[in-house]
């Protein structure tokens, strides 16, 4: 699992994005540090395996999407007045997946480090490097983590049965 590989959805639409933010919490994009959390956010929902449709390459702060920004920013009013609503996926499946990836990110959803952290460790294993190696990747090109919050990160994620070593 992981990668968009096992498709949930052919391509979420622009309310599909609003409802899923709306539910998970942490979508702002009039800060740089919330638009980093939005894109984090949508790259690791789609590595659980929830694909919305977005394509990310490699940027300054890790995973990035122009495209998602575009999107972020037509649905920002939409978000601001959706009602709170029980958020349903259609699948069994695709319910278990996104369950799944809101407990791994309920605690990280309001720290961009380690939004970005998890991301960057899961953008990596399309070069197929092991977990030390992966790790240290993080550290040395992102200074300002330290390798303990790498490792902790690393750790849920392997937990939730994202990654392993």
């Amino acid at each position: 699992m992981g990668s968009g590989e096992d498709a949930v959805l052919d391509r979420a639409d622009e309310y599909d994005l609003a409802a899923i933010m709306k539910d998970i919490g942490n979508f702002d994009m009039d800060t740089f540090e919330g638009r980093l959390s939005f894109q984090k956010t949508v790259y690791l929902l789609q590595y659980f395996g929830v694909y919305l449709g977005y394509e990310f390459g490699w940027y300054i702060h890790g995973t990035y999407s122009p495209t998602l920004t575009r999107a972020g920013f037509r649905i920002r009013g939409m978000v601001k007045r959706m009602p709170e609503i029980d958020l349903r996926f259609a699948t069994d499946e695709a319910q278990a997946r996104y369950d799944k990836f809101k407990e791994f990110v309920k605690d990280k959803k309001d720290d961009p480090a380690l939004l970005e952290i998890g991301a960057s460790l899961c953008y990596l294993a399309r070069l197929n490097l092991k977990k030390d190696r992966r790790l240290q990747l993080v550290a040395d090109k992102k200074p300002h983590f330290t390798m303990d919050q790498c490792v902790r990160v690393w750790a849920d994620l392997e937990k939730h049965g994202v990654v392993n070593a």
